[in-house]
């Protein structure tokens, strides 16, 4: 073998099973290029290919990530094999490629490859340079968009704050306006009466609806606190007398719309002579909704048109209420109705949808034994029906107390 040698000397052959790199004999005849474990055992070769079978032998420094190395692919089989220097490499390649081709000249010479190298390591300091300048341009961006969004936040917040003072403000007058009527030189009941007949517009509670509480952290003096706690607890606002028949059980159907400019009308008859101090309506079933009732009234009769005996002096807001809803629209000081005759009640809404009745029954048994009857009311070509009916509609509740001897 060493008499038909072309070229051999030591080099790193990386496994092909164990990927690991171990040191060989390389040895380069015109027919065969093998390896072997040392100069002197050449009987039992770790690896054998003629050169024929070559299909490529080529620098992989970069593929590898190791100095001085080439690569042999025959077909589908690589051998990775790394030499002492590039000149070491450049001369096993060029002697390898002259022996599969006799007559082609060199195709690797050292300064070639050197020339190679610092090619690439130009590229790769260009393209580092360029990441850097992305990465700082971002950094830029992202500090600017920080400071943007805690400048926003900041406002915000502010606003907020200021929000909520001017509430609480508020809040505290109106609760120095129910401590007025509580101190004043009257009967409890008159006292009670009085906070009951007060408008909520004048008590400016409405101005507080929309403000999410719960997001409050608020610190009340402990003398205000107890205040406020033993004035609760001395009044009530609910008469006890007060009760109220309900046209259905279900009250939580979807949903009803209002336009604001038709109206919802019901007609019912008591069995008995009752002071009516309220209706119930359907409340916004989506949370933060809010209707108002622009015009409620209660006409004596069957028709839109029948002769008005109640109108409310103000517009009301609901709001959003899940527990319950239904929300009472109190008649100021209450309405004598007397039995078995028929009337009606008008509502214009706008505002959000509701929850609407539904499966109501025409005649219904309240506290006291209290008779209720429902009817349709008859629409006057002036009105636009909002489809309110003794089937379905916005209108729940009547509230009412039965009269005393004395009130009849």
């Amino acid at each position: 073998m060493e008499g038909n040698e072309i070229k051999s000397g030591w080099v790193e052959k990386r496994s092909q099973y164990l990927k690991t790199w171990r040191q060989r004999w390389l040895v380069l005849s015109p027919l065969v290029l093998q390896t072997y474990k040392n100069p002197a055992d050449q009987d039992h070769s770790t690896m054998s290919i003629e050169l024929s079978t070559i299909d490529e032998a080529v620098p992989c420094e970069f593929e590898m990530a190791k100095d001085h190395c080439f690569r042999i692919t025959v077909q589908d089989a690589r051998y990775f094999i790394a030499a002492d220097s590039d000149k070491e490499m450049c001369s096993w390649l060029n002697m390898i490629n002259h022996a599969r081709h006799v007559h082609s000249p060199p195709l690797f010479a050292i300064n070639c490859m050197q020339e190679k190298k610092a090619t690439s390591e130009v590229c790769l300091i260009s393209t580092f340079s360029k990441i850097k300048e992305l990465l700082q341009d971002r950094e830029e961006e992202i500090v600017s968009e920080l400071e943007e969004s805690q400048s926003s936040y900041i406002h915000k917040v502010e606003q907020e704050l200021v929000d909520i003072t001017k509430r609480l403000e508020i809040e505290d007058e109106s609760y120095k306006n129910f401590q007025m009527i509580y101190q004043r030189d009257d009967s409890l009941i008159n006292k009670i009466r009085k906070i009951q007949a007060g408008r909520r517009d004048s008590l400016r509670f409405g101005e507080f609806d929309s403000l999410n509480c719960s997001t409050l952290n608020v610190s009340i003096q402990e003398e205000l606190l107890r205040n406020l706690i033993n004035f609760s607890t001395k009044v009530s606002l609910v008469n006890p007398l007060e009760v109220s028949v309900r046209r259905t059980n279900i009250t939580r159907a979807l949903k009803w719309r209002y336009t604001g400019e038709r109206i919802d009308t019901l007609t019912f008859m008591a069995s008995s002579d009752v002071k009516l101090t309220g209706v119930g309506l359907c409340t916004p079933y989506k949370q933060g909704g809010v209707v108002t009732v622009k015009d409620f009234q209660v006409l004596k009769g069957k028709s839109t048109n029948s002769t008005p005996v109640y109108k409310n002096p103000s517009k009301v807001r609901i709001t959003y209420a899940p527990e319950t809803s239904v929300s009472k629209v109190p008649i100021i000081g209450g309405l004598k109705i007397k039995k078995l005759t028929w009337y009606s009640v008008i509502f214009c809404i706008e505002g959000d949808h509701t929850y609407k009745c539904v499966d109501c029954s025409q005649k219904v048994a309240g506290p006291g034994e209290v008779e209720w009857e429902f009817a349709n009311t008859t629409f006057h070509q002036s009105h636009q029906n909002n489809r309110c009916d003794t089937v379905c509609g916005p209108i729940a509740d009547f509230y009412y107390m039965q009269l005393q001897r004395s009130d009849m």
